[in-house]
């Protein structure tokens, strides 16, 4: 008798602004969705050589933005001149999957209409930050670059915002060095507000501090537990 054949499982698809594959996220998502899914990676840098990476460092005038290169080194681009790289690399996953999940928890409106499966970390996140912080004090933990917009992009969801500094591809205990900083500064709760921050992070943040910890990382691939 013939054994039934088992059809694959539905396809994830993962956009990171750096390099694929990334091995520091990648375990995160595994962890909770287990083996549901295929998981398929793309960078906007993947296939690009030196000089046109290069080529998209920013400007005086261009918002910088950070990510990781598929050995584990940081790199900061202009955010303007990265965008129709990622938006090329969205639509050839949004073609393979029935989700993208953008591996950044900022803002990028374009890709919307590129990719109408695109799951944004940031829209997820404005919800449960507004729920959790909507009258309290929300310490937001995430690379020096990115904290100078900060607080004007999570005032409109929380009382009050103060920021505390940690790279993602810094060692981990750089998460629990800026959490208890951030809950110095009167933090009620904590949000690690970078795609690179993982379960380990989170650990290492919760173990520093008695507030809540929410991981972008983290709570994205458990509301994708409920679409699948």
């Amino acid at each position: 008798m013939k054994k039934k054949q088992i059809k694959p499982g539905p396809h994830l698809g993962l956009l990171t602004l750096g390099q694929s594959p990334r091995r520091d996220v990648i375990p995160s998502f595994e962890g909770i969705l287990g083996k549901r899914l295929t998981l398929i990676e793309a960078g906007a840098l993947d296939g690009l050589g030196n000089e046109q990476i290069n080529a998209l460092l920013p400007g005086p005038l261009e918002t910088g933005i950070q990510t990781r290169l598929a050995g584990g080194s940081e790199i900061f681009l202009s955010k303007e001149r990265l965008l129709p790289y990622l938006i090329e690399k969205a639509v050839f996953l949004g073609n393979r999957c029935r989700y993208v999940v953008l591996l950044c928890s900022g803002d990028f409106p374009a890709l919307r209409s590129a990719c109408s499966g695109l799951l944004e970390p940031v829209i997820i996140l404005r919800g449960i930050i507004k729920t959790l912080a909507g009258q309290k004090t929300l310490g937001v933990i995430g690379p020096a670059s990115d904290l100078k917009s900060a607080p004007e992009q999570w005032q409109p969801y929380a009382g009050k915002v103060v920021c505390a500094a940690a790279s993602p591809y810094a060692p981990v205990e750089q998460a629990a060095i800026a959490s208890k900083s951030a809950v110095n500064q009167g933090a009620q709760v904590l949000l690690l507000d970078d795609m690179g921050f993982n379960q380990e992070h989170r650990a290492q943040a919760r173990k520093a501090v008695d507030v809540p910890v929410i991981c972008a990382t983290t709570v994205t691939a458990r509301v994708l537990t409920e679409l699948i």
